[in-house]
């Protein structure tokens, strides 16, 4: 065999390997999704009538609605016991007086939880309960991140472009907490965790389920203004189209992110 003729059906032998190896270095991933199925798919559901687990890279969902929705799942809601102080599944004590917090209106803790999920952190709105003793909490909460080791990322200018720039890039960073007040006054949490190639529009995982043609929606579509001030359009563009940005938060590992700058 000559040398020529050997060096080609080498070549040919290890070609395999380099499409493999590429193909493994572009794996899809929740940050690489250009669609609202593909990022979908990186959202896991309870299994069964048991709770889910946490996976880094993937949005554990924290469901609202304790009636309508099937992956409403008390376990994630409850800091204490079943009709205790710290169960946040009820709506009033057992006198009858009427919670200001309860699971119907805390669509920032769902947020905030489903964020620390995609990072491998598993902290239900009921375990920030726990660690606290207290059932009213208010965001962006830093005294439960200082205990599980993140950090809110603060940034000076161009604040959602950053936080999405670093999310798609760098995965110790977090998907986007994005808190807006709808045109009928009411405010809402959601989280940005994917952006689609079309300029502004993003997909949004949202913790209070909504019906659209009789099929239950998690997860959909908004667009923001050039200044990410405002929502302009969305899958659900009667609720959400002119609803203002309030806040936008995003956290960090420590311990990655510190090495990195190391």
């Amino acid at each position: 065999m000559t040398r020529r003729l050997f060096l080609c059906l080498l070549a040919l032998m290890m070609l395999p390997l380099w499409v493999l190896a590429e193909d493994a270095s572009e794996a899809p991933s929740l940050r690489t999704a250009s669609s609202i199925e593909e990022a979908a798919q990186f959202v896991l559901y309870p299994s069964g009538d048991g709770p889910s687990s946490v996976e880094a890279g993937y949005i554990r969902y924290i469901a609202q609605r304790k009636v309508s929705d099937e992956h409403f799942r008390p376990d994630y809601w409850i800091g204490d016991e079943p009709g205790g102080l710290l169960d946040l599944t009820l709506s009033e004590n057992k006198y009858g007086h009427e919670y200001t917090f309860h699971v119907g209106n805390m669509c920032t803790r769902a947020a905030y939880s489903m964020a620390l999920s995609y990072l491998g952190i598993d902290m239900t709105p009921g375990q920030m309960s726990a660690l606290t003793g207290e059932r009213q909490m208010n965001p962006p909460y830093d005294e439960i991140s200082a205990l599980v080791s993140v950090e809110r990322a603060e940034y000076k200018s161009h604040v959602f472009n950053t936080m999405m720039e670093n999310y798609l890039s760098d995965p110790s960073y977090s998907p986007v907490y994005l808190y807006l007040r709808r045109p009928n006054g009411v405010d809402h949490a959601v989280l940005v965790i994917a952006a689609l190639p079309e300029t502004s529009r993003f997909v949004v995982v949202d913790p209070s389920m909504t019906m659209l043609n009789n099929e239950p929606v998690r997860v959909y579509m908004m667009a923001l203004n050039k200044t990410r001030q405002e929502i302009v359009n969305s899958t659900f563009r009667y609720d959400f189209m002119g609803s203002k940005v309030l806040a936008l938060y995003q956290w960090r590992l420590v311990e990655q992110a510190d090495g990195a700058e190391k």
